[in-house]
């Protein structure tokens, strides 16, 4: 498998390449690119800062506080990872009483806080970006580890930009696990190997990386030194073959 990153200034960073054995190549040498797939929180919206938020409330009910910096491993991992962690720092012991609890009042904490967002939230450029891949014949699709993704996209407007759109209520395996992209990709219709992952976490990079396809992750998160673009409102299909040939 050859590695790589391609840095998009302060949204994009190529990650993964897809291995040359399993996906088909263009005739100038590019991928054979069917789909991109997305996560939602922090790259189709900027939401991450209220997901943060919301989970500091219910840190500060437990007594202790819950900085960015701790939330970023925890990002997509979901609730059965964070709930754990919240109580073992205020020295607390979880029952299962206690998680069903919590899961609750993080879910009534995160419609209150995503209640915040707002259309100036969306990520600059990305709708441009989804509209013209769809017009290069381009599948797109969300593959979202919270629950809140489909509600938050119908109220912005974006759930009619995707052909598929899965988020928490599918009630798969939380990212690092695969599962969610593999089956985003079977919903799609594509192969793996075909597929382009736009990815902010650490788990969902190494999620997509898992399903074999290749991702694109939010710079915030690393301090490779890559070659750089401009902005992710100038990023195009042919844009990101070229980037990746030159990579190879």
């Amino acid at each position: 498998m050859v590695v790589g990153f391609l840095l998009v200034r302060r949204r994009f960073v190529w990650y993964n390449q897809l291995m040359a054995s399993d996906g088909k190549r263009t005739s100038d040498g590019g991928r054979d690119i069917k789909a991109c797939i997305f996560d939602f929180d922090g790259v189709i919206v900027d939401s991450e800062k209220y997901h943060h938020l919301a989970w500091q409330w219910l840190a500060k009910e437990l007594g202790v506080e819950f900085s960015y910096e701790e939330y970023r491993p925890f990002q997509s991992g979901g609730r059965q990872k964070v709930i754990p962690y919240l109580f073992a720092k205020a020295g607390k012991t979880l029952t299962a009483q206690d998680m069903a609890l919590y899961s609750q009042r993080r879910e009534e904490c995160a419609r209150a806080a995503l209640g915040r967002l707002s259309p100036k939230d969306i990520v600059p450029g990305v709708v441009d970006f989804v509209r013209n891949l769809r017009k290069d014949g381009v599948k797109c699709a969300v593959a979202s580890a919270s629950s809140s993704s489909h509600i938050v996209a119908q109220r912005l407007g974006l759930l009619g930009l995707f052909d598929v759109f899965v988020d928490g209520e599918a009630h798969l395996p939380h990212k690092p696990d695969p599962a969610i992209f593999l089956h985003v990709a079977a919903l799609l219709g594509v192969l793996p190997q075909q597929c382009v992952v736009f990815e902010d976490s650490q788990n969902g990079i190494l999620a997509a990386t898992n399903a074999q396809m290749a991702v694109v992750g939010v710079r915030s998160h690393f301090t490779t030194l890559v070659p750089v673009i401009d902005d992710f409102e100038n990023l195009s299909l042919q844009r990101i073959q070229q980037l990746w040939t030159n990579k190879c």
